[in-house]
């Protein structure tokens, strides 16, 4: 049985993760750290209180961007040399249900979406394919 639905879901969700942490990255934490610079007359106190807790913001948003594109890598990984027409899976599908919860607390409920639906994809067509190798 051909398991090219849950790679192409599973694909799909990467590219969305992947467009989400380079926007991350490169516009709303250079947003974050001009929001800094915009008080008037300020201290050298002010300033370098602003800095460090700007400075703050942009490496967590930095680093959460990053988050995405390692996962989406992880993923695209793993579809590319785990998910094989024709086996069962099912630590793969654990690990996408895992992520949905994970993402489903970051709230990106586009990934939430899409790996829901491939792990249970994945799962029901392990029931399929269990019942085709007993044959």
């Amino acid at each position: 049985m051909k398991r090219s639905l849950e790679r192409n879901i599973i694909y799909g969700a990467s590219i969305w993760q992947i467009i989400s942490g380079l926007i991350t990255i490169f516009f709303y934490s250079n947003y974050i750290k001009s929001q800094g610079t915009k008080l008037e007359n300020p201290t050298f106190s002010q300033i370098m209180g602003m800095d460090s807790i700007f400075s703050s913001y942009y490496t967590f948003i930095v680093t959460f961007g990053s988050f995405f594109i390692v996962i989406a890598l992880i993923n695209i990984f793993i579809v590319r040399k785990h998910v094989t027409d024709g086996s069962l899976q099912y630590k793969i599908p654990i690990f996408w249900l895992f992520l949905a919860v994970v993402f489903y607390f970051l709230s990106d409920y586009l990934s939430l979406l899409l790996t829901s639906i491939a792990a249970v994809v994945a799962l029901s067509k392990n029931k399929a394919i269990k019942g085709i190798i007993q044959h």
